[in-house]
């Protein structure tokens, strides 16, 4: 049932700044007498059409407007809502704005119309999520993914895993009805099996996260090494500019920076750190802490080397965890091949890649090789992917509860006790999908939508 909401909201719904248009937009009950009071107009506005008027400030006109009112239900928010295109002015969108507030509009907080949309029924939590993602969208794939979201594909999947468990909550409780007269509807083993195969299911799921995660936010990709081994210069020739300084002088970077590129659909976020190596020096120190940091959080690291170094020198520094680091054999243009030849073959279980950053030969090859290392993470591309960690950790929760009731089943506890653990994982589900969602949750996934939206 959609929420009755007293209070009409007015927020600029385009980039804050100077350009051809600016839209305002309102929403609530108030929103058509607001319009009629900006513009001075005693008639009603015809709904879905975009009409022209003039704002006026006292006695003194301020802006030609093209307006547009969407009449309740049939609007993005559910309410009566009017969007206000003015010319691009910040003088002038202040002084619309503060008018509709002296005619009783407040302030819309980030993501208050879109919430608003999500209260009145217009559309589920996890589209209201996903619209927050589409507009964030800097790369192809976190686009795809955002529209496949928006366009219900997760709701088509958490409803398979919803409808699933009220199957077997509908069987167990069946039986508890005719209890008395000892009749099973479906044995122990069955009932386990299928929790078995929701679990499973779920598993499958929770495994694309990872891949959601890097298409969502990003690569997070250090670059590491030794000292003077290249790795400034390596990070400004993928990002194409001079971004930091290079200098033949170890330990010149002393604080991580980052940026980032796009790279075939893929953002891969760089980052230039400190020289790994033992130092009494406290700067520094605190420089190669930050670069060891980097490291435990990579999902793909670049470990730079001098290709005129003996292995002996950087192989105590050379990360355990070898599955997503690629080594960057450096400096080619100022080594003999037989050196490079050699180091490579010491190297032969990393996967490595001869390059010089110095002369941008190679880098073209490396980007292939990260592109590649993002892909081979890529599941099927029919299956829906996680990319919001709420989804994870509800569907992580449900997975607790569908396994104390298989365990349930297992030691043939009464149904009771089985219908209990699904009526909880049936829960987490209710919680991802927005039906029993708290405030502080919703309030939590809100604030983090852009003002006007």
């Amino acid at each position: 049932m959609p929420r009755k909401i007293k209070t009409t909201i007015v927020a600029l719904s385009t980039p804050r700044g100077v350009g051809a248009i600016s839209i305002i937009r309102l929403s609530g009950p108030k929103s058509l007498e607001l319009a009629q009071k900006l513009t001075r107009n005693t008639k009603t506005f015809s709904p879905n059409t975009v009409q022209y008027a003039r704002v006026w400030i006292a006695e003194r006109f301020l802006d030609e407007i093209m307006l547009t009112y969407f009449r309740a239900p049939h609007s993005y928010t559910g309410e009566d809502v009017i969007e206000i295109s003015c010319h691009g002015s910040l003088y002038i969108v202040e002084l619309i704005i503060d008018l509709c507030v002296k005619f009783g509009a407040v302030p819309a907080k980030p993501g208050e119309f879109t919430q608003r949309a999500f209260l009145n029924g217009k559309i589920d939590l996890l589209r209201a999520e996903s619209i927050a993602d589409l507009i964030a969208s800097k790369t192809q794939s976190a686009h795809r993914e955002s529209s496949r979201q928006l366009l219900g594909d997760g709701a088509e999947c958490f409803q398979r895993l919803k409808k699933k468990i009220i199957q077997l909550i509908s069987t167990l409780e069946l039986e508890l009805d005719f209890s008395d007269q000892e009749i099973t509807f479906a044995p122990h083993e069955q009932i386990e099996t299928e929790i078995h195969s929701l679990i499973n299911d779920i598993y499958v799921l929770m495994k694309t996260y990872s891949y959601g995660k890097i298409v969502r936010t990003g690569l997070f990709t250090p670059i590491v090494g030794p000292p003077n081994s290249g790795k400034s210069s390596l990070f400004n020739a993928l990002l194409h500019e001079e971004r930091v300084i290079v200098s033949p002088i170890p330990g010149t970077t002393r604080d991580t920076i980052e940026e980032s590129i796009q790279k075939d659909g893929y953002q891969f976020r760089l980052v230039d750190t400190a020289g790994l190596h033992n130092t009494d020096e406290t700067i520094e120190s605190a420089g190669i802490s930050r670069s060891l940091k980097t490291i435990q959080l990579a999902d793909l690291l670049l470990f730079v080397i001098d290709a005129r170094a003996c292995l002996a020198e950087f192989q105590e520094i050379i990360p355990a965890k070898i599955s997503n680091m690629i080594i960057i054999i450096n400096k080619s243009d100022i080594t003999d091949p037989f050196t490079i030849s050699k180091l490579q073959n010491e190297l032969s279980r990393y996967k490595t890649i001869i390059v010089s950053a110095k002369e941008r030969v190679g880098i073209r090859e490396l980007t292939t090789l990260m592109v590649d290392y993002v892909k081979a993470q890529q599941p099927s591309e029919e299956d829906f992917i996680l990319t919001q960690k709420r989804h994870y950790i509800a569907l992580k929760k449900m997975c607790k509860f569908l396994k104390n009731a298989k365990a349930s089943s297992k030691r043939l506890i009464t149904s009771e006790m089985i219908v209990i653990d699904l009526r909880l994982a049936l829960s987490c589900l209710d919680e991802l999908l927005g039906k029993t969602t708290n405030d502080d949750i919703l309030n939590n996934i809100f604030q983090n939508f852009c003002i006007g939206k």
